[in-house]
């Protein structure tokens, strides 16, 4: 039986996008600390080079989650280059020859600051939701020890949107840790049924 090609994806110019991949088989994506800094220097170039702002990030075991803006359809081939990249060296480095990653990466459209604001607290309390740790600035591996003035902010990560929609001045920080440290649980949007891994 012949395969039918998949649809193109169109993704909105200048859109932010709730992204996330997974492990093929929810296999581990991470076996060291060292994987996720690999990783994360991937991550750094490959929102460089295709110009992705790049909002907020969470590594998880066998998953990642971004939030990134988009101007137009470039999205697809960075994920791929940022993929399959990390997954050659993974398969290198710790002798294995399978697919890495599951089929596509999955996008959701955040078409509002709202949406915006519920996106970036739910990526940073996945670890906490996932019983890993019990706070997210307990958490290394994502952008909130950073978005929230505990860690240096590293260069790939663009806070201006967080900036706009927590305020001016210093103290957007404090109102960002308020928000995500509420302790009602981090549910997803309305709509990201489908980014829950």
């Amino acid at each position: 039986m012949d395969r039918v090609p998949r649809p193109l994806r169109i993704f909105v110019p200048d859109g932010i996008y709730h992204v996330a991949s997974r492990g093929s088989d929810r296999r581990p994506l991470f076996l060291f600390d060292q994987d996720r800094e690999e990783f994360l220097e991937r991550l750094g170039r490959t929102v460089e080079r295709h110009e992705l702002p790049c909002l907020s990030y969470c590594l998880m075991g066998n998953h990642y989650h971004l939030i990134v803006q988009t101007p137009d359809a470039r999205l697809s081939k960075a994920l791929q280059e940022l993929n399959s990249g990390y997954s050659r060296r993974f398969n290198r480095v710790h002798e294995r020859n399978a697919h890495l990653f599951s089929n596509r990466f999955l996008a959701q459209l955040i078409a509002t600051e709202p949406h915006l604001l519920m996106a970036c607290r739910y990526v940073a309390r996945n670890p906490v939701r996932a019983g890993l740790c019990g706070e997210p600035s307990d958490w290394p591996w994502s952008s909130y020890r950073a978005n929230a003035g505990i860690d240096p902010v590293p260069p790939f990560l663009n806070e201006a949107a967080l900036l706009d929609a927590f305020g001016p001045g210093s103290r957007w920080r404090v109102r960002y840790r308020d928000f995500v440290e509420l302790s009602a649980e981090a549910n997803p949007p309305p709509g990201y049924k489908k980014l829950v891994l």
